[in-house]
């Protein structure tokens, strides 16, 4: 009978050499602990400082976002023969009769420079049935395109804006849940605008252009069913109402709200917008323009810094390993001579480079959740009390950005130590248990 095969370690169970060097890999770690410690100390630093900064410069960009969308269009476009009456800030369209074609807005898109452009059409129709002299200030916007009116929404009901909604400006009486009939049509008010000290936000109500169509429709059915109508003041009601809606038209707006892109200027854009037929521009406060692209570029930086840690974390580890791997050339050299394969060697470690930041990546997570809460109970604790609001991202924004983070610290301890295990797994045995070569 045939001896049985002795399998060594390099013998016919992969899992098993597999389990062996990843348990070896796990007892090195531990030969000298405070070496391994400041290691997982210093990537849960890099990790956690990188989580939340990331963190709070995306509530940061957000809370600005919303800030300047508060603040107003960069420009607005009006019809050439408008009298526009211009204030701080350009919230919303001013009251005009004249119209310019809504085919503008893709053009005015796609000019060099321009970031948003969002249409508006005014109205002044009659808000309660019976009393035509009672009239408020309608304006249909596009929800998808706007940029200017949602920011401001302070409270609105506990569900999708549909059609047959309307939005009340800060200075209406109106309340959530009330039911108005603009035109003689009744509507749901679904939210309600914060106070911005701009008369025409503040004192109008706001609609959907699709509402504004269900309205049309309805004020031309009621039109037709008057006719057959002998009294006349309902009639007259009716055509009143009528008159007011006679010109809508989809096609036809009142003006475009501009924002403009990172790196353009006013200037540049009055003079592309300028050439188009038929219009004007008019600009806002500089101020916002300048703030606001000022503030981009900073938080760019930010984003940047953030880069430049991992980076820093990446050179560090590798050349931590680097030195713990030429420390520990005999024992690789003895793993060889006893015919351990180089992927082999290669593997056990890489395995410690990887137990060890993902460890400190882990750490670094819990570590910048600490963090997050200082900056809570402190910086943005004191915001609330100025009443200036901090947007934190979502909790699974949140928790998919702690997870790459700890990702991303897993895969630097690969990165870092790939090169210098790859050199000393692929050298002669007797070079490195003498010490020799490089």
């Amino acid at each position: 009978m045939s001896p049985e095969p002795v399998e060594t370690i390099h013998g016919r169970r992969p899992g098993a050499t597999l389990f062996l060097f990843t348990r070896l890999a796990l007892q090195n770690l531990l030969r000298k602990p405070a070496r391994t410690l400041m290691l997982i100390f210093a990537v849960t630093l890099s990790t956690g400082g990188v989580f939340a900064s990331y963190t709070v410069a995306s509530g940061i960009k957000d809370s600005m976002d919303k800030s300047f969308s508060r603040m107003g269009a960069d420009l607005i476009v009006v019809p050439s023969r408008a009298m526009v009456n211009i204030t701080s800030a350009l919230l919303t369209v001013q009251p005009t009769d004249e119209v310019i074609s809504s085919s503008l807005v893709s053009e005015i898109e796609h000019l060099d420079g321009i970031e948003q452009a969002a249409p508006q059409t005014y109205f002044r129709v009659p808000i309660m049935s019976g009393m035509p002299e009672c009239k408020a200030n309608l304006i249909a916007f596009d929800p998808k395109k706007d940029f200017t009116v949602m920011p401001w929404m302070a409270a609105h009901a506990s569900r999708p804006m549909t059609t047959g909604d309307i939005i009340a400006g800060s200075r209406r009486a109106e309340t959530i849940g009330d039911e108005i009939a603009p035109c003689h049509c009744p509507v749901n008010v679904y939210g309600k605008l914060g106070r911005s000290g701009v008369g025409p936000l503040d004192e109008s109500f706001f609609t959907t252009y699709e509402t504004m169509e269900l309205l049309h429709a309805k004020v031309s059915d009621k039109t037709r069913a008057a006719a057959n109508v002998t009294s006349a003041v309902d009639a007259k009601s009716s055509a009143g109402a009528n008159d007011v809606l006679a010109s809508f038209d989809r096609s036809k707006i009142s003006a475009i709200l501009v924002k403009l892109k990172f790196g353009a200027t006013p200037e540049q854009a009055r003079f592309a917008i300028a050439r188009l037929p038929g219009v004007k521009v008019v600009s806002g406060a500089t101020i916002v323009t300048s703030t606001r692209q000022a503030t981009t570029a900073l938080l760019g930086g930010m984003l940047g810094f953030t880069g430049m840690m991992l980076i820093a974390m990446l050179i560090m580890v590798s050349l931590l390993f680097s030195g713990i791997i030429s420390e520990r050339r005999r024992e690789v050299g003895l793993l060889r001579a006893i015919g351990s394969r180089h992927v082999d060697v290669m593997r056990m470690l890489l395995a410690e480079a990887v137990f060890t930041t993902a460890l400190g990546g882990v750490t670094g997570i819990v570590f910048g959740a600490g963090l997050l809460l200082v900056f809570q109970r402190s910086l943005v604790y004191y915001l609330e009390m100025l009443h200036i609001d901090f947007a934190w991202p979502e909790p699974a924004i949140i928790l998919g950005v702690a997870l790459a983070c700890s990702l991303a610290s897993a895969f630097v301890g690969l990165a870092g130590a790939l090169v210098p295990a790859w050199r000393a797994s692929l050298e002669e045995p007797y070079l490195l248990i003498q010490g020799e070569g490089g």
